[in-house]
């Protein structure tokens, strides 16, 4: 049987299903003739439908395949991992109900982010100390991103989607230990949440890309920190940990170079950082003529790409090292990955360049 295929297949229809009841909720986005430009209130409850099915579809695939069986899992350390993802969705689902100030949502980020680092720490290194600092960074700035680039319908979380399940080939290498390592409990359920969160993510689509679901901050957020934590989970203090580390970082460059950018020309301009706006490049690009589908397309086509030289550059340098020690240092992934930033760069500046104008 294939079971990323069956995962798949089963997230999306549960997913399909879930949020079409979710949607019922009294959990409304309603339009404010600036950022909001929808026609009516739009239901924003899909992050929980995702949520939901997730956490179902990676129980039942737990259960089927056998992963805890003929094994004692360390539950503490699984239920900490599982408390880590959970986290920002329910950050976000009370945002979505309660209203959060900005301070404090990124605040209780914070807190999150400290707890998820907090194993660098307890390494009593420096370079420890210093991962477990720039992880802190990472995962803010990743879980934001997210949640900034979520102003048009199936942009961020399709791109989220396939960002995810764009962590397989570097998991899958990592966690090829030929009988000579222990079982990896949180590995594992993380190779299940891949597909169960793509499949997820696309039955979702089905009724975001209609305008009729969103995912609110639950789902932005949410999604923003399942690759942040997964991103995470492979780097170290070594060389492997340095190629987990580039490698997430060029899956996820159409959203840090559009955010980070952005916040740097708003920071320029003398904008407050924390009031949202519509300069990004997606918005920006909405405000031209562009539809959903086409900004959506664009930047899920920029993520695939990223995915393909990801995936390529890591196993082309594995490949060409072939015989070599392990700790190899990933030059071609560096200089790929830098070459992909000034490209992404200069795509963000020719943007900034034109001007807006209505359509017709």
């Amino acid at each position: 049987m294939n079971y990323p295929l069956a995962l798949f297949a089963g997230g999306s229809v549960v997913s399909f299903l879930l949020c079409g009841l979710v949607k019922y909720l009294p959990l409304l986005d309603a339009p404010d003739g600036g950022r909001k430009q929808q026609a009516a209130p739009v239901p924003r409850t899909g992050g929980l439908g995702i949520l939901l099915t997730v956490c179902l579809m990676v129980a039942i695939g737990a259960a089927v395949l056998g992963l805890f069986q003929g094994t004692n899992p360390s539950f503490w350390r699984i239920s900490g991992a599982i408390a880590l993802v959970v986290t920002p969705f329910l950050i976000g689902f009370a945002d979505d109900w309660l209203g959060l100030r900005a301070l404090t949502k990124l605040g209780l980020l914070l807190v999150w982010a400290i707890a998820a680092a907090s194993p660098f720490f307890l390494s009593g290194t420096l370079i420890g100390g210093v991962i477990g600092i720039l992880a802190i960074g990472w995962l803010i700035v990743i879980t934001n991103a997210t949640n900034f680039m979520d102003g048009s319908n199936g942009l961020a979380l399709g791109s989220s989607g396939l960002m995810v399940l764009g962590l397989f080939p570097l998991f899958a290498v990592s966690m090829m230990c030929w009988g000579a390592c222990q079982a990896d409990h949180v590995g594992g359920l993380a190779l299940l949440t891949q597909f169960a969160f793509f499949g997820a993510v696309v039955g979702f689509l089905f009724w975001n890309m209609q305008g009729g679901l969103y995912a609110g901050d639950c789902g932005s957020l949410g999604a923003g920190g399942l690759f942040g934590l997964m991103g995470l989970y492979l780097v170290s203090a070594s060389m492997e940990g340095l190629r987990a580390a580039l490698f997430s970082l060029t899956l996820c460059l159409p959203f840090l170079v559009d955010v980070l950018l952005t916040l740097a020309w708003r920071s320029l301009k003398g904008r407050n950082l924390l009031v949202a706006h519509t300069d990004h490049a997606y918005q920006r690009l909405r405000a031209k003529g562009w539809s959903h589908v086409k900004a959506a397309l664009v930047w899920w086509g920029m993520t695939a790409v990223c995915m393909i030289v990801a995936t390529f550059t890591l196993f082309f340098e594995m490949k060409a090292r072939e015989g070599e020690q392990a700790a190899y240092t990933p030059v071609l992934q560096a200089s790929v990955l830098a070459g992909l930033c000034v490209v992404g760069a200069g795509l963000w500046l020719w943007e900034r360049s034109r001007p807006i104008s209505k359509p017709g």
